[in-house]
């Protein structure tokens, strides 16, 4: 399959006032005090109580992890790839999310900040000034989520006014650095799948205690795994066929109370993984491997 046509770039921005502000002035008296330089210390003001930003902050946590946990790395600078068979469901999961955030922005300007600023005075003591706060109204604009959607080009596209073979240079640079984001991305989901089932492998060859997320991550990332496999690739897509047979299905309570049940999926978990480890070598890029 071809990744221009089965993937998109996204690009995520989210933006938050964080509530912070230098005090030169106490910054100043905290150095001459301490007899220290006057570049030896900064004196960051927490202007409003950290639990009066908490949802915002949670809320936009979430719409992160949602980002990257549907998406693949692609370029540094911050570009990541989306499977088109995913975007309708990765959409109106973010849509849903940037909703929660914005319901979460909006009780705080409405609610939560015109409190803060009541107590300020109270609060912050001598460290108090009125300029420090902004009106309500002039914060909005901080809180923001955007996201840039784009097409993956072929190293074909790049269209300038050169000569043809400095034209086939740049194409070759292209398709590699092409050939090498590519690669990357699909280590990247080879690295997800050997961390949780790495994890499962580890507490089932043990007596250790374990949470239900330890089986359910797996379910979790099997489910997601074909909208991860931009390529198509056989070899990830029957690994993930292995491990949805071997690993998912298993009520943890039965894990827990049944030795001969823990026992086994240990035993496939850490056969898969063996597996795993010749597939992942296969994947990563040259560079990586050079660099190795």
């Amino acid at each position: 399959m071809s990744i221009v046509h089965g993937a998109m770039q996204v690009n995520l921005q989210i933006g938050i006032w964080q509530g912070y502000r230098l005090d030169k002035d106490a910054s100043a008296k905290v150095t001459k005090d301490a007899d220290a330089a006057s570049d030896a210390a900064r004196v960051n003001k927490h202007l409003v109580p950290k639990e009066t930003l908490k949802a915002v902050v949670s809320a936009s946590g979430a719409v992160r992890t949602h980002f990257y946990d549907k998406t693949l790395p692609w370029k540094d600078n911050g570009d990541r790839l989306l499977s088109r068979a995913m975007y309708m469901d990765f959409i109106e999961e973010h849509e849903r999310l940037v909703g929660e955030f914005n319901n979460a922005v909006e009780a705080f300007l409405t609610v939560g900040y015109p409190a803060a600023v009541d107590q300020a005075a109270f609060r912050m003591g001598d460290l108090f000034k009125p300029d420090d706060y902004p009106s309500a109204g002039s914060l909005r604009h901080r809180f923001y989520v955007n996201m840039d959607i784009d097409a993956v080009t072929e190293a074909g596209d790049f269209r300038v006014q050169l000569e043809q073979s400095q034209l086939d240079n740049v194409k070759a640079q292209r398709e590699r650095a092409m050939k090498d984001r590519i690669g990357r991305a699909m280590q990247d989901v080879w690295v997800r799948l050997s961390d949780v089932v790495g994890h499962f492998a580890k507490k089932m060859a043990s007596d250790d205690v374990f949470r239900d997320s330890t089986v359910r991550n797996i379910e979790e990332l099997v489910d997601l795994l074909p909208g991860l496999n931009v390529l198509d690739d056989p070899t990830l897509k029957a690994m993930g066929e292995e491990i949805k047979a071997k690993l998912t299905g298993i009520d943890p309570k039965d894990l827990r109370k049944d030795k001969e049940v823990r026992s086994q999926a240990a035993k496939d978990a850490e056969a898969i993984m063996e597996k795993m480890r010749g597939f992942m070598i296969a994947t990563t890029p040259d560079e990586q491997k050079l660099a190795a």
